[in-house]
């Protein structure tokens, strides 16, 4: 009995000696997220250096209409550190992101005073509070208007601009134990910076909001994140602010990047710097599941059919980008209704968008007919095989085929076309109506119409009239 007590407390200590080894690898990445799949949801990004060191705060997106921010802070997540430590949120307020609004439900960053949270943002703000405290420095990544300047030099450009500037609540602060140089670090800062920027017009500069003066012009800044990073946990903050005013959307990535590697190398973090790739956002497809069993495909500007009583959830979204992406289905759910389960009575539109750019649209029709009951018939090599509504034929490239017939138990076949997108008979007929040619797939080199413009799947429709009551597809296997 003794021995086996003494192997089960040699057993307890392997394993908790495992879960530590695991908990200090290094180096390494932690994913949170929050509020998944709806509206508000929230990405935290915990990067640990192979050497430990000071930790590195980075909030984007805490106004929605900032987008030089959140896709700033969007390109650090996926790097790997020497030393130190990141916490990355980009995306702080995904709903007014999504909407391109600076705050649905008023300023989030005028919500960082003490108080019980009243709401789903207040409830952001605690966890937000929560990352400050493990923290050496916290940046908060913004776009204002205008250019800052320490002097008039006209409407555009002048002390109350916030554009192209390093923000802190005052120069100098004791947090107990130590003064903060707040100045003298952004100006260190600065220094390094401004050697990147060519343009003079677009250099940064330190600004100052006096906070914790009586007669501060700023004094709404008291319930800001950086005001509360500063007194609440004794930690250096700044806000960064690229100007709304800069051409390009990749100059206001560009000046965030500059100033926040100038940061990390100041604290000591040593990454590997993203590149500064702006990459304009698209849509290929989304996948459908269609009452929980079968799923669909259905590429960007095209048409699901379901039938009335149908259940679908758009579980994937397939763009050249994998965060900030959203879908909102119109006159259901909210601005997020990825991964809900979604009953419509008509017809609809799902929007598709990363961050606040819409990058496709699918049309929803919501149909009384079974579609499931429409059968393609076809014919290779003289054996015949039937696919159903929304499936696949596949054959090799080189082999030829035809489409024998539609069978359905809603119409008959007089009343139908069938048509081959990017197939055209060589009599040059091009009427729509596809049934009965011998279709050689060598031949078939429209890739425009294929799915996916690689010259390989390709849709047939079937309409009656000018309504289309079925899809399926041609899948050439090389």
């Amino acid at each position: 009995m003794k021995k086996l007590i003494i192997l089960y407390i040699f057993i307890i200590f392997i394993f908790i000696n495992t879960i530590n080894a695991e908990s200090t690898k290094r180096p390494r990445k932690e994913h949170f997220v929050f509020f998944k799949n709806t509206q508000n949801e929230l990405n935290v990004y915990k990067l640990y250096g192979r050497l430990d060191g000071n930790t590195v705060f980075i909030l984007g997106g805490i106004q929605g209409d900032e987008p030089g921010g959140f896709y700033s802070a969007d390109l650090y997540p996926n790097l790997v550190l020497e030393k130190g430590n990141l916490i990355l949120i980009p995306r702080a307020n995904f709903h007014s992101i999504i909407t391109n609004d600076r705050g649905l439900n008023g300023d989030m960053n005028r919500k960082f005073k003490s108080g019980t949270p009243s709401d789903i943002e207040d409830e952001i703000v605690e966890i937000i509070k929560k990352y400050m405290a493990e923290s050496d420095l916290f940046l908060n990544l913004h776009d204002g208007w205008g250019f800052y300047s320490d002097i008039w030099v006209g409407p555009g450009r002048n002390p109350k601009r916030f554009g192209q500037s390093i923000i802190a609540d005052t120069d100098i602060y004791f947090n107990g134990k130590d003064t903060l140089k707040l100045e003298d670090m952004a100006k260190a800062v600065l220094l390094e910076v401004n050697k990147k920027i060519s343009n003079p017009k677009h250099q940064m500069h330190f600004m100052n909001t006096k906070t914790f003066d009586e007669k501060s012009e700023y004094d709404e800044m008291k319930t800001s994140a950086t005001y509360c990073a500063l007194t609440n946990f004794g930690i250096p903050a700044y806000g960064i602010e690229s100007s709304k005013n800069l051409n390009t959307l990749e100059e206001k990535i560009r000046y965030h990047n500059y100033a926040i590697n100038e940061f990390l190398d100041y604290m000591g973090v040593e990454p590997e710097h993203p590149a500064i790739i702006y990459e304009p956002p698209t849509l290929s497809y989304i996948t459908v599941l269609i009452n929980n069993y079968k799923k669909i495909v259905v590429p960007n500007n095209d048409t699901l059919r379901i039938l009335k009583g149908d259940s679908f959830k758009i579980i994937h979204i397939e763009s050249n980008y994998e965060r900030g992406l959203s879908c909102d289905v119109a006159n259901w759910g909210t601005n997020q209704d990825l991964h809900k389960e979604i009953f419509l009575d008509g017809s609809s539109v799902a929007t598709i968008s990363k961050d606040n750019m819409i990058i496709g649209k699918i049309s929803i029709v919501v149909n009384n007919f079974t579609s499931d009951l429409i059968a393609y018939v076809f014919e290779t090599n003289g054996r015949k095989q039937v696919i159903l509504d929304g499936q696949r034929f596949k054959i090799k490239r080189g082999e030829k085929f035809k489409i024998l017939d539609i069978l359905s138990q809603n119409e008959t076949s007089k009343n139908i076309t069938v048509n081959l997108k990017g197939y055209v008979p060589q009599n040059g007929s091009n009427k729509g109506e596809d049934r009965g040619y011998l279709i050689d797939t060598d031949k078939l080199y429209w890739k425009r119409y294929s799915l996916y413009g690689n010259g390989k799947v390709y849709p047939i429709s079937v309409r009656n009239g000018k309504h289309v009551i079925s899809k399926s597809y041609i899948e050439i296997i090389d």
